[in-house]
């Protein structure tokens, strides 16, 4: 138990405070379930820069911070001990965080952004969480009793992170307004771009071999047997801030009669590099003194290496938007978001506005995630304190209320517009 819950901790401390910087997390998109392609205005710069080109206002400044953090396995009440070991059986574990905060500048299609971004996802054998964090590299007895054996593959170990400064320029402009005079369902087309300039620090994880430990008993005595075969788990980072790449999203709306827009927006083209970097990890060999008595030993792993490369994780929205009344607005997206580490996440979202009290608009949505594996239900709701002065506030998974959350999600931000 002790071991899992150091595990639980490490990760969450490398997402919280290692990345100390922003992924693309909007107040307004957390409280709906999904950072929409069809978002207009201010809240467009993360999910869709084309969306610039329908803000109303021709001035504005927009400050932000967002948080997230999931996992595929645990819920948030799985806390004892049974509960956890039963459930870091059978599946790879998969953890991932992002922090937010940021400012924007907005001058008519024009954003100039100062941001913090941070995203980083770590998959791993589940049956590893034991020996990678605890004070012994040991599988506890108890836990292997029932299982009989298990083998600790290190190889699918994999995973990257970056944490980065973020100076960025949108630019976003209506290109049709209307093709013939016979298409008058097609209001207008937009498009819009953004390059950001990235420059911080970036991080790859990877494992090899594996070690077996049998549950064994001789004269009535319990106790496990290990092997390993070139078993190593580190980690690769580049150095004092070296890492720096060109990143760019493009983004497309189609705004139609009938107060339909349908968009496609593809985020995060580009990845980092750092000429240099350092492995910092451990090797696990097997030190043998009778047959009752086998320990894992640690080795150090230090050292330096060459050229270190990152990929941003790539995000390919495409989805819809109905506006019922100038009051009740409906979303819906599909995204499909690849990390560097190989993994694929499938996210299908819907969500809502409904601004019938204009002082407190309210917003709420749900997603699905392929690679969480699980719903995920969000809320929110604006404060238009004045015409010039707003504030936003998103919150998930509200399924914690019943015990059932993989995820948590929160954000908040301030729009001062002229």
């Amino acid at each position: 138990m002790k071991k899992t819950l150091l595990f639980l901790l490490t990760i969450t401390i490398i997402f919280l405070t290692t990345l100390t910087t922003s992924a693309a997390l909007d107040a307004e998109a957390i409280g709906m379930g999904d950072n929409f392609s069809t978002m207009t205005g201010e809240a467009a710069y993360y999910s869709n820069p084309a969306g610039l080109a329908l803000r109303k206002n021709n001035f504005a400044v927009k400050t932000n911070f967002g948080l997230s953090v999931w996992n595929n396995v645990f819920e948030n009440s799985e806390f004892s001990e049974d509960e956890i070991e039963s459930k870091l059986t059978g599946e790879d574990l998969i953890l991932a965080g992002r922090t937010a905060f940021g400012t924007q500048i907005y001058y008519k299609n024009f954003a100039l952004a100062i941001n913090g971004r941070g995203e980083g996802i770590l998959e791993t054998d589940s049956d590893a969480a034991e020996i990678l964090t605890g004070d012994t590299p040991e599988i506890s007895l108890d836990a292997l009793r029932d299982k009989g054996s298990v083998t600790v593959d290190f190889g699918e170990t994999t995973g990257g992170a970056a944490a980065t400064a973020d100076v960025s320029l949108s630019y976003a402009r209506e290109i049709f307004n209307q093709w013939s005079e016979d298409s008058a369902k097609v209001e207008g087309l937009y498009f819009g771009a953004t390059y950001h300039y990235l420059e911080g620090e970036i991080y790859k994880f990877s494992g090899d071999g594996e070690i077996t430990a049998e549950f064994k008993e001789n004269s009535g005595d319990s106790y496990v047997k290990y092997s390993a075969s070139d078993a190593k788990f580190y980690e690769k980072h580049s150095e004092d801030g070296e890492a720096s790449g060109d990143v760019f999203d493009f983004g497309l709306a189609l705004k139609t009669a009938g107060n339909y827009t349908f968009a496609f927006s593809a985020m995060n083209i580009g990845e980092l590099s750092a000429d240099s970097s350092v492995i910092d990890g451990t090797e696990y060999t097997v030190t043998t003194k009778d047959k009752t008595d086998d320990t894992l030993t640690e080795n150090e792993l230090v050292g330096e290496a060459g050229n270190i490369t990152y990929k941003l994780p790539r995000v390919y929205r495409l989805g819809m938007k109905k506006e019922f009344s100038p009051n009740t607005v409906f979303y819906a997206d599909y995204s499909r978001v690849s990390y560097d580490g190989g993994q694929d996440d499938n996210i299908y979202a819907i969500g809502s506005e409904f601004r019938k009290t204009k002082f407190i608009p309210l917003r709420l949505g749900v997603n699905y995630s392929s690679l969480r594996e699980d719903v995920e239900l969000a809320a929110g709701m604006g404060i238009n304190i004045s015409n010039n002065f707003k504030i936003n506030l998103g919150i998930s998974d509200l399924l914690a209320l019943s015990d059932k959350a993989k995820s948590v999600k929160f954000g908040i931000s301030t729009l001062i517009s002229f």
